[in-house]
């Protein structure tokens, strides 16, 4: 497992993010990809649990969901098998604005899952 903190994952830091992770799905054979609705900042993403006071911004997530979705075995056969979004709260959203970011991250994840 790789963990890094919101603060870890800015604009600077992330060719360096890009890098490590890059190391580290070189050395799993599968995947499973689990994206926490937290981690987005609370104005983004409202309606979870738990909201991010700083949180990663939409476009970094994404950024780092390249290396992720395109990782292939040797065999040529992808390596992300699995794929799930967790910890949305309808109660807490407003104007389905948490719900429109996990379509756009199941849609963008999906397409490239093939």
């Amino acid at each position: 497992m790789l963990y890094r903190d919101d603060d870890q994952l800015t604009y600077a830091q992330l060719p360096t993010r890009v890098e490590e992770l890059t190391d580290f799905i070189a050395e799993c054979d599968y995947l499973y990809l689990t994206i926490d609705l937290d981690v987005f900042p609370a104005a983004v993403a409202p309606g979870v649990s738990a909201p991010a006071a700083r949180g990663v911004p939409l476009d970094i997530i994404e950024a780092l969901l390249i290396p992720i979705v395109e990782a292939s075995a040797s065999d040529g056969e992808k390596k992300l098998l699995v794929f799930d979004i967790a910890e949305y709260n309808p109660r807490f959203d407003i104007d389905n604005q948490t719900a429109r970011v996990a379509a756009r991250l199941a849609w963008w994840v999906a397409r490239r899952m093939r």
